[in-house]
């Protein structure tokens, strides 16, 4: 490392307005800040509100008509890798988590990440569901499963990102 400090964005990704996503995310700031020199942020989807993707032309394209879309691509753009923190929500990740990922494109493009999931069963589809989508968008490195680990599984960051 040089010096530099890794920005990492913990994108809790439950909007619901009972949920423990905004706990266990708090809780996985203080590990990962506990245990790196890292810049951690948190990207709370509830907190951010994005609305149903209304976006008139494909990300792909990169250009928000929105200023809320433009708000969430820099955000996005500003982290050198993200931990998706996803409930299990009969049998998969919630809307809001794919809402989110769905309004941008190019920002996705080579940011690594990990993805903790959590639920009554440990969240093991969801993380699989969203490890699956997460190799979508183009340059997306694609992940290890993360397994079926109890109740939360996290696959390895990769730092520095890669060059673009």
């Amino acid at each position: 490392m040089t010096g530099i400090r890794p920005r990492i964005a913990i994108m809790v990704g439950s909007a619901r307005p009972v949920r423990i996503g905004d706990q266990l995310g708090a809780e996985i700031v203080r590990v990962v800040e506990a245990s790196s020199d890292a810049d951690v942020r948190t990207l709370d989807l509830r907190e951010i509100g994005l609305p149903m993707l209304d976006e008139p032309l494909m990300a792909a394209l990169g250009q928000y008509a929105h200023a809320h879309a433009r708000a969430w691509a820099a955000q996005v753009a500003d982290a050198d890798a993200v931990i998706f923190l996803t409930p299990q929500y009969n049998g998969g990740y919630p809307a809001s988590l794919k809402n989110a990922i769905d309004y941008l494109g190019a920002e996705w493009r080579g940011l690594p990440g990990a993805i903790v999931s959590y639920g009554g069963r440990g969240g093991p589809l969801a993380a699989d569901q969203l490890a699956g989508v997460r190799q979508r968008p183009e340059g997306l490195p694609p992940e290890p499963n993360p397994g079926r680990r109890g109740a939360a599984a996290l696959a390895p960051l990769g730092w520095p990102r890669a060059a673009q």
